[in-house]
């Protein structure tokens, strides 16, 4: 970015910034054999200035060698373009947190682990919008035997940051997995913490989803099959709870948040996406959404008609939001098809926005034009990952992830734009596409009770650096506009360098 920028005149900073808050981009991060764990994104957000927070953790090598853990932070313009970008990690050698989930709304939140051997902690780093560090706090909680597999997840509420996890454990009864909750204040002082159980239920219990309602909190858990929804006081205890269920055939939950007394969840099955509306103990209301393309390739032999295509279902984003008073979701959608009977099959990038009554009062769809370069250069992105949203813009990720032996490589792609702007190219086109909207059952019945077991924590305070990184690690490629595409303003495509070269710029 411009070193010099804050010596720029104030009416060409203005006029600049105009130019800055138009037109989409296209991000893929990081190239075809990168190996991260566990993720290639960690996570997105706002910086409460207009912009959008991506932070990507490198705790490995392209080799599978581990680095010193942590995180790249990067602040972008609605169009793509870098405001700035930030490394942050542990002093020279372990400890050092290990970046699992992160989350931004104004101040920006990584949770991690340490690597150093502590198998149940927390290890949490809270940032301003800038990117200057606040506090970094290590949270040991005595579940012992056991360890955290993973984050669940992660919410800033009002001045609270709540955290759910599960913890597996191996006793003389075998494997036990039981949900935790860390509770804290804006500063970093713990609230409550707790790992839940249904008696005489599953012994494989994990968490979907925790958030704030009047007078206490919500929790979602799972089992294998069924999904429970908890309320709890103010201190986490569990006041009741119900299964949630619906004649959808392979129904799921995969996530919520709150807005005031409401529960919203986002969910699937195998028929389309599901989106839904919880208050006090019974569902509201619940739809199904399927999107599908206006036109697709057919191809006539003698007196056959053939429809090209392939419907492979992925399941929506683990991530809903919400923009002035609108829900905005990444639905689960046909992954491939073809749109043209010249091109390959079709990738789908689309995200809906509806009321708060689910109604759908706007979407945005892009897909690959299906050439097999175009594989080369984006991949087949198919599972939605995340989405942030500033008014009617937006940052939507999607993931590809290819196995290599015993390790996994991830790669993620993302579409920086607004309903509006649709990017054209490389590789990516605007097309029109129907969205299905039906009612759908889903009912709360109580369940057997939920039991809460209070935990110890010892808060270790734990010492990391923030250190603007040097040059901007990203290669810009112009991108076409087409107002016939419903493009609006300049679009520019970013591909984000390896993590273990991110790593090496410090």
């Amino acid at each position: 970015m411009l070193r010099n920028w804050k010596f720029l005149p104030a009416v060409f900073v203005a006029l600049l910034t105009t130019a800055l808050v138009s037109g989409s981009a296209v991000i893929v991060a990081p190239p075809r054999g990168t190996v991260t764990y566990p993720e290639v994104i960690a996570g997105v957000g706002s910086d409460g200035a207009g912009g959008f927070i991506v932070v990507v953790p490198f705790n490995m090598t392209a080799s599978g060698t581990p680095v010193v853990p942590g995180a790249w932070i990067g602040d972008f313009y609605p169009n793509g373009s870098l405001k700035w970008g930030e490394y942050v990690k542990g002093f020279p050698f372990r400890p050092s947190p290990r970046v699992l989930r992160a989350t931004a709304n104004g101040s920006i939140l990584l949770v991690g682990q340490s690597d150093a051997g502590n198998h149940t902690d927390i290890w949490v780093i809270k940032l301003e919008g800038d990117g200057r560090l606040r506090w970094s706090k290590d949270y040991l909680l005595n579940v012992s035997p056991g360890w955290i597999m993973f984050i669940d997840n992660v919410v800033q509420m009002e001045d609270e940051i709540l955290i759910a996890t599960h913890v597996d454990s191996f006793g003389g009864d075998g494997r036990v997995t039981a949900p935790v909750v860390l509770a804290l204040d804006g500063s970093g002082n713990p609230l409550w913490a707790g790992a839940y159980q249904i008696p005489h239920g599953p012994r494989e219990l994990y968490s979907t989803a925790i958030g704030k309602v009047k007078d206490g909190y919500y929790l979602i858990l799972h089992d294998e099959e069924t999904w429970y929804y908890v309320i709890l006081d103010k201190n986490g205890n569990p006041l009741g709870t119900w299964k949630i269920i619906s004649p959808l055939e392979g129904f799921f939950i995969k996530s919520a948040l709150s807005v005031g007394d409401t529960v919203y969840f986002l969910g699937g099955s195998s028929n389309g996406t599901v989106l839904g509306a919880i208050t006090g103990n019974s569902t509201a209301w619940a739809r199904l959404y399927t999107l599908s393309p206006e036109k697709t390739c057919t191809e006539k032999s003698g007196n056959v008609t053939l429809l090209s295509s392939e419907t492979s279902s992925t399941e929506p984003a683990p991530v809903l939001t919400v923009s002035e008073g609108h829900l905005i979701f990444q639905p689960a959608i046909v992954k491939a098809f073809r749109l043209t009977c010249s091109d390959g099959l079709n990738t789908t990038y689309a995200l809906i926005k509806t009321d708060r009554m689910g109604t759908v009062v706007d979407s945005f769809t892009v897909v690959t034009e299906g050439k097999e370069e175009d594989t080369i250069l984006l991949g087949n992105f198919g599972e939605p990952e995340g989405i942030s949203a500033n008014g009617d813009s937006f940052i939507a990720l999607w993931r590809e992830t290819i196995s290599s032996g015993p390790m996994l490589q991830f790669r993620s792609f993302a579409i920086v734009s607004n309903l509006k702007a649709k990017p054209k190219g490389p590789a990516i086109e605007a097309y029109s596409f129907q969205v299905k909207t039906t009612p759908t059952d889903v009912k709360l019945i109580p369940g057997s009770p939920t039991t809460k077991k209070k935990l110890i924590i010892k808060v270790v305070e734990g010492q990391v650096t923030v250190k603007r990184a040097n040059g901007i690690p990203v290669r810009v490629i112009s991108v076409k506009d087409s107002s016939e595409k419903s493009i609006c303003g300049p679009g520019i495509s970013i591909l984000l360098l390896l993590l273990v070269a991110l790593w090496k710029r410090r």
